[in-house]
């Protein structure tokens, strides 16, 4: 059912399990009245919201791991690939100096890209802490 979603990595999760865990949670929701039972639908709601903050942080500190190794990564790459390309230089190209610590390593749109990227998980972040605070 869709609770099997819950139970998922954060990483094999579908859209059709997101929504499934939406389902699941604005059902819980639901059933938050007054009455014997409010105890163990809070303690699930908790428990269900809880799961899905982790998640979330999983996603987060992955996709941002990701981009640092992959920084690091093309950051020694790229030294080696100057060299390799230098002789093919033409007379009306830019030679850069390797041992210059002030030269370009990425492009204006890449350090777009990535600021824009990490401007989103920022707020995304910020959400979730907002809606963890709701449930202290």
């Amino acid at each position: 059912g869709p609770e099997s979603a819950l139970e998922k990595s954060p990483f094999q999760l579908t859209a059709a399990d997101v929504y499934d865990i939406s389902s699941v949670v604005g059902r819980d929701l639901l059933q938050l009245h007054a009455g014997p039972q409010l105890p163990a639908a809070r303690a699930r709601l908790q428990f269900r919201i809880v799961r899905v903050l982790e998640m979330l942080e999983a996603l987060v500190s992955e996709s941002s791991s990701f981009y640092s190794l992959n920084a690091e990564f093309l950051e020694r790459l790229q030294d080696p690939l100057l060299f390799i390309l230098q002789p093919s230089l033409g007379p009306d190209q830019m030679v850069i100096d390797l041992t210059d610590p002030n030269r370009p390593r990425f492009t204006l749109q890449e350090l777009r890209d990535v600021l824009q990227e990490r401007n989103q998980l920022k707020a995304q972040l910020l959400v979730v802490q907002e809606e963890l605070q709701c449930y202290k």
